[in-house]
C-alpha cells in the first residue's frame, strides 16, 4: 500500500521550488551582466534550471494532479527536481568546457539544490531510498567529470573527488532526516495509541454514567408507575368482586380496565428489565439479538429463521446499543401489530458493511400513511440510526409483509 505524503512536505517543497526560481533568476541577471548577452552556455543551464522549477512549481499547486496521479504524483516531483540539475550539468560540462576551474564551480553550484532533494527523498521515504538517489547521481557525475579530466593525477584527483565528498555530504544528511522522521512516526503512532486509550477510557465512563442513570430512572419508575398500575389492578379486581349479579356491561368494562392495567404493567416491567440490564456488555452483540429474537418469537409464536454471525467485530459501545434497539423495536413492531407466521432475520458484516435485515410476512402497512415522527418506536429507530451515521431503510406493503434493513460501514481497528 502506498505511503501517504507526510505533512507538511508538500508545503516544504513548494517553498524550495519558490526559492529556486528566485535563486536561478539572480543566475540568469549576473551571467548575462558578465557575458554581456543571453545566450552563454552557462546562461542555457540557468534557463533550462529556472524553467524546470517553474514547472514543478505549477505542478505542486494544482491538488488536480495530486487527485489524479494519486502515488504517483510525488515521484514525478522528486525527478524533476533531481533528474534536470543533473542533465543540465551534463549538458554543460560537455567536452569543450574541460577547464577545471570551470569544473568545479558548477558542480558545486547546483548542490544546494540535489541536498534539499535528499532532504525530501529522506522526509517521506527510508534510507535505502536516499542510497539509491545518491550512488546514482554520484555515478553519473564521476563519469562525466573523469570523461572531462581523462586521467588520474595530483591536479586532477581532488576534481574528481568531489562528487564522493558531495554523495558523503548526501548520505549523512539523508541519514539523519530519515532517523528524525522514523523518529517522529513513531511518536506520532504512540500519540495516535494514546488517543485510542483515551477515547476508550472516556467511553467506559460515558457508559458507567449512563448505566447509573438507566438504574436511578428504573427505581423511579419502579417506586411510582410499576406501584400505582400494581395497585389499580389490585382495585379493580376488588371492585369487580362488589359488584351485584347482573351487571354485565359494568363488568366487561371492569375486565377491559383490568387486561389494559395489566398490559401497562407488563411493558413497565420489561421497561425496567431492560433499563437495569446491561444485556449487550454482558452477552455480546450477536448472542443479545438472538436472544431478543428468540423471546419475541416465544412470545408471538411465529417461526424464527435466524442468521446472525458469531464472529461480528468489535463496535464502538454506542453502535452496538443502537443495533440492539433497532432489533428490540422491530421484533416488538412484529409482536404488537405484524401478525406474522415467520420472521427472518440477518446480522452479518459483509465487504466492510454492516448489514441487518428483519424481514415478516405480516399484515403490512402502507407507508405512505405513516407518520414516523408520531410513532416514537420508527422515530426512535431513525434516530438511533442518525447517530452512528447508518442507513435505515423500511418496506413495507398492506399484505405482504414487513422489512427493516439497516447498514453500517464498519471500519478497521
Amino acid at each position: 500500500m502506498p505511503r501517504d505524503i507526510e505533512p507538511g512536505l508538500l508545503r516544504v517543497f513548494r517553498y524550495f521550488t519558490s526559492v529556486a526560481l528566485c535563486y536561478f533568476s539572480v543566475l540568469i541577471l549576473y551571467t548575462v551582466i558578465q557575458t554581456r548577452h543571453g545566450l552563454a552556455s552557462v546562461q542555457i543551464q540557468w534557463y533550462l534550471n529556472f524553467s524546470s522549477s517553474l514547472a514543478l512549481f505549477i505542478y505542486l499547486s494544482l491538488p488536480s494532479l495530486h487527485h489524479r496521479l494519486r502515488s504517483l504524483y510525488l515521484p514525478i516531483a522528486l525527478s524533476l527536481a533531481a533528474g534536470i540539475p543533473v542533465l543540465s550539468n551534463l549538458i554543460f560540462l560537455a567536452p569543450q568546457n574541460n577547464d577545471l576551474q570551470t569544473v568545479i564551480e558548477q558542480t558545486w553550484l547546483l548542490f544546494p539544490t540535489l541536498l534539499v532533494t535528499v532532504v525530501l527523498i529522506a522526509w517521506q521515504y527510508s534510507f535505502t531510498a536516499v542510497l539509491a538517489f545518491t550512488i546514482c547521481a554520484g555515478i553519473i557525475e564521476l563519469s562525466v567529470v573523469y570523461s572531462l579530466v581523462g586521467r588520474i593525477d595530483a591536479q586532477t584527483f581532488p576534481i574528481l573527488g568531489l562528487p564522493m565528498v558531495q554523495a558523503f555530504a548526501f548520505g549523512i544528511v539523508g541519514n539523519i532526516v530519515s532517523r528524525m522522521v522514523a523518529l517522529q512516526r513513531a511518536q506520532r503512532r504512540e500519540l495516535i495509541r494514546a488517543n485510542i486509550k483515551l477515547s476508550q477510557h472516556a467511553a467506559t465512563l460515558e457508559q458507567l454514567t449512563l448505566s447509573r442513570e438507566r438504574n436511578r430512572l428504573a427505581r423511579e419508575l419502579h417506586d411510582t408507575l410499576a406501584h400505582t398500575l400494581s395497585g389499580q389492578a389490585v382495585n379493580l379486581e376488588a371492585t369487580k368482586l362488589m359488584l351485584a349479579p347482573g351487571q354485565t356491561e359494568v363488568k366487561a368494562m371492569l375486565d377491559q380496565a383490568l387486561a389494559i392495567t395489566r398490559d401497562g404493567l407488563a411493558e413497565v416491567r420489561l421497561a425496567l428489565k431492560d433499563l437495569r440490564s446491561q444485556t449487550v456488555e454482558d452477552l455480546g452483540l450477536s448472542l443479545a439479538v438472538r436472544n431478543l429474537a428468540l423471546e419475541a418469537a416465544a412470545r408471538a409464536d411465529f417461526i424464527l429463521n435466524l442468521e446472525v454471525s458469531e464472529n461480528l467485530p468489535r463496535l464502538n459501545p454506542e453502535v452496538e446499543h443502537s443495533i440492539y434497539r433497532i432489533v428490540q423495536e422491530s421484533f416488538a413492531n412484529v409482536v404488537s401489530h405484524a401478525h406474522a407466521q415467520q420472521v427472518n432475520m440477518h446480522l452479518a458484516v459483509e465487504n466492510g458493511t454492516l448489514n441487518l435485515t428483519i424481514a415478516d410476512n405480516g399484515q403490512g402497512v402502507d407507508l405512505n400513511q405513516v407518520d414516523f415522527e408520531s410513532k416514537h418506536g420508527l422515530f426512535g429507530m431513525k434516530e438511533r440510526v442518525e447517530m452512528v451515521n447508518g442507513k435505515l431503510e423500511v418496506e413495507s406493503h398492506p399484505g405482504l409483509g414487513t422489512t427493516v434493513h439497516f447498514s453500517l460501514e464498519v471500519a478497521d481497528d
